[in-house]
């Protein structure tokens, strides 16, 4: 921009005479004398066939007598007499700065040459173009200054004195391309400090793609600015033979930052539609460059001003996407709408002086890409600050969790060692009470074989009803230790599916039946509720089994059992009421508690391990249910058994166990059932029998990763399972970066890409939002 004090020239006449040119200088805009396909010697008379021509646009948009445009290929002379101020004491001398003058010219002072750039001539052949930046002195100039230059033009669109000359003395006019040269420099360097910054911000986080396509557009302004700008640094800095070569160098930096600026506008709206608007640009973007590197030079100015105009539709389609990326709240949406409103602000600001030079200052130029980048690069920088801060927090919250995990270890620990313990216990119980009846059944056998002939056909009978009732007590002994071997130091591992209880407690009834039979028990049910769970069938109903046979061992003869579902809050609850021997509290402790017990006869003489309660109380907390018992000794007892009645099931798939139970927790503690896998063959049997309402997979884990359970999964399921997936990894981004999806054919699949990085609970959150 120049603010230099401005004159119009009339009819070719500029009167300066009242300017003192102490401090400033002159842009010599207004009309001049304008000669059409003639070179007119300096010191001729104006002939009469002139005319005028505004400067300080090209002629092709101007027009002759006749009313028609000037085309852009020809060749003419412009004339302008300048008056002097009178009385100037100063010898120094004035002097001219002239800009590029479309595209080589002669430029003669009061009849002598002074200045030549390129080679003019009246057809292609002959012409040879320059866009050298000259600072023109004129010396022995006292009273008027008589102009005359020739221009001719066969290799750019703009033609003639499309720029503007500055006049004032010669030490002004130095102090003037000094500070524009070196505000050209400063902006060359700082250019490509931004793009070497941008390439190391991407380097040093890869999923900030944004940066790299940033860094090409700072490359691709540099590239502009070192060959568009009123200095012309690249083309003052060779020599005319590169002139073609360096205009076509211009253009590419055009294409780069159209390229790479719409490719970070078009994704900012994360939408199909901008998607294959992007493939459109990088079809275009591919065009417009072949075109800057192969059309021969008389035709590439035609072809690539309209390219250059044509650019503007993916700039509107660019403020389109930005726009509702605002809408929708996308990251950094706001900064970038602010950044590019203020961009097409300053190009239309531009198109406004470029067409009118009586303003008296020459546009902005680049400074409307400069308002585009100065934001992105803030932008940027705060990103990179905030992932700075974040590795920090990881940091510290991998400190916090390695002591958390240390301390967890010695939980598990001691956990197993608790295990171990009670299988040991219930090894040794199970050993001992299984010697008893079955000795006791060796040696009726031995009595019967050693006086079978003297035994009566009565006791005979009543020995073999001993025997069978020894052998029967052993074989469901051996059902309870065969139950128990499902237990490991971790717990259970259950077998989940989804089940309907109603169905179960039938069953479960209907195998207890005889044996209340016997002794004249009533099993009352009272289930007005169809409930369904999702949990481990079997165990479940050995749960249900064993409390159903403790009230029915306990239970007075004649008495009455009763069975009730229903619903309580988040919880599905199964009472199993008897009337019978009771328990005091200090019992009801012994009963839930890690003491070794010998069981209590029941009411008809039962035996049993004493060990029901206590695997009861396993499989529920491997469930996360509840039991609850409450008893009043020579009454009865009542046992509740409280499973979560949520069927908003999760398959978790992740051969990290501590990470996988971390997990897990928090998603119980959201009304989760949590269905656990250690790797993809495990996840597979899983998915054979139940369908999850969300399947998490880490993303690398041994034999089959998590990308191949997808796709088996995908190629096994019916076309009606729709269900989400998210796809979780260590090296996963904090944002951003699932373009490996696309390539593995994943992206309508998997619903989300998110980091193991983020705490148990902030992942949860993260998983719950993409689930909306």
């Amino acid at each position: 921009m120049d603010l230099s004090p401005t004159l119009l020239a009339k009819d070719g006449v500029l009167d300066a005479r009242n300017l003192k040119f102490a401090e400033d200088t002159v842009n010599l805009i207004g009309k001049w004398e304008f000669y059409w396909n003639e070179f007119l010697e300096p010191n001729s008379p104006s002939p009469n066939n002139r005319s005028y021509m505004q400067v300080g646009v090209p002629w092709f948009s101007q027009h002759n007598e006749d009313g028609e445009e000037y085309p852009s290929f020809g060749y003419a002379t412009y004339r302008l007499t300048i008056h002097l101020p009178e009385g100037e004491t100063t010898q120094e001398p004035y002097a001219l700065l002239v800009p590029v003058l479309h595209s080589a010219y002669k430029i003669y002072a009061n009849g002598t040459l002074v200045a030549e750039n390129g080679t003019i001539g009246k057809n292609s052949e002959t012409h040879v173009p320059s866009f050298h930046t000259k600072i023109v002195p004129l010396l022995n100039c006292k009273e008027k200054v008589d102009l005359v230059i020739h221009i001719s033009n066969y290799s750019h669109k703009f033609a003639g004195i499309h720029g503007v000359i500055r006049f004032g003395k010669l030490q002004n006019i130095i102090q003037v391309w000094n500070n524009y040269h070196s505000a050209s420099c400063i902006i060359l360097i700082f250019m490509g400090i931004l793009s070497i910054y941008h390439a190391l911000v991407y380097l040093i986080n890869r999923s900030e793609k944004n940066a790299l396509r940033m860094s090409f557009v700072y490359l691709g302004i540099l590239i502009l600015s070192a060959t568009l700008t009123e200095t012309r640094i690249l083309f003052n800095f060779f020599s005319d033979q590169y002139c073609i070569p360096l205009f076509r160098f211009s253009r590419i930096g055009f294409v780069i930052v159209l390229f790479f600026g719409g490719s970070v506008l078009l994704n900012l709206a994360q939408m199909r539609i901008f998607k294959k608007m992007l493939v459109l640009l990088k079809v275009y973007s591919l065009t417009f460059l072949l075109v800057s590197i192969l059309t021969p030079i008389k035709h590439l100015a035609l072809i690539s001003y309209y390219f250059e105009y044509l650019s503007a539709i993916f700039v509107l389609i660019g403020l389109f996407s930005v726009s509702l990326a605002l809408y929708f709240q996308r990251k950094e949406s706001k900064l970038y709408f602010f950044s590019l409103f203020l961009a097409v602000l300053g190009g239309v600001i531009d198109i406004i002086l470029i067409s009118n030079p009586n303003f008296g200052f020459r546009p902005m130029g680049l400074f409307s890409l400069y308002f585009f980048i100065i934001p992105q690069t803030l932008g940027v920088t705060f990103g990179l600050v905030r992932v700075y801060k974040r590795s920090e927090s990881i940091s510290k919250e991998l400190y916090k969790r390695k002591e958390a995990l240390e301390k967890k270890v010695k939980a598990r620990t001691a956990e197993l060692e608790k295990a171990n313990r009670w299988k040991a216990n219930f090894v040794s119980l199970i050993s001992h009470d299984l010697r008893s009846p079955l000795n006791s059944v060796n040696q009726i056998l031995d009595v019967i074989d050693f006086s079978f002939s003297e035994t009566s056909e009565e006791e005979k009978k009543k020995f073999l009803e001993i025997c069978k009732t020894g052998v029967t007590q052993s074989i469901k002994m051996l059902e309870q230790l065969l139950d128990v071997s499902r237990f490991d130091a971790f717990g259970t591992k259950l077998m989940q599916t989804r089940f309907s209880v109603n169905e179960l407690l039938n069953e479960i009834i209907e195998s207890v039946e005889p044996l209340a039979t016997l002794k004249g028990i009533r099993i009352q049910k009272d289930t007005p509720i169809q409930a369904e769970i999702i949990a481990d069938r079997t165990l479940i109903g050995e749960v249900f089994k064993n409390i159903l046979t403790n009230s029915i061992k306990y239970s007075y003869l004649n008495s009455e059992v009763w069975v009730g579902v229903s619903f309580k809050g988040k919880w599905l609850s199964v009472e199993i009421r008897d009337r019978g021997l009771g328990m005091s509290e200090e019992q009801i402790h012994k009963l839930t508690g890690e003491e070794n017990i010998k069981s209590t006869p029941g009411t008809a003489g039962e035996r049993g391990t004493g060990l029901g309660l206590q695997l009861c109380m396993n499989i529920l907390e491997a469930h996360f249910g509840k039991l609850r018992i409450k008893s009043v000794l020579g009454v009865g007892s009542s046992f509740e058994i409280s499973l979560s009645k949520s069927t908003k099931s999760v398959l978790l798939v992740d051969d990290s166990g501590n990470f996988r139970s971390d997990l897990a927790e928090v998603m119980r503690r959201n009304q989760w059932i949590v269905i656990e896998a250690g790797n993809g063959e495990e996840a597979l049997s899983h998915l054979a029998r139940i369908t999850p309402s969300l399947i998490i997979t880490d993303l690398h884990m041994p034999g089959m990763n998590g990308i191949s359970l997808i796709h088996e999964w995908e190629g096994k399921r019916n076309q009606n399972q729709k269900i989400p997936i998210i796809l979780i990894s260590s090296d996963a981004p904090l944002s951003g970066g699932n373009s490996f999806l696309e390539e593995e054919g994943l992206e309508t699949i998997v619903s989300a890409y998110l980091s193991k990085m983020y705490k148990a609970e902030d992942l949860c959150q993260q998983i719950e939002m993409n689930l909306v």
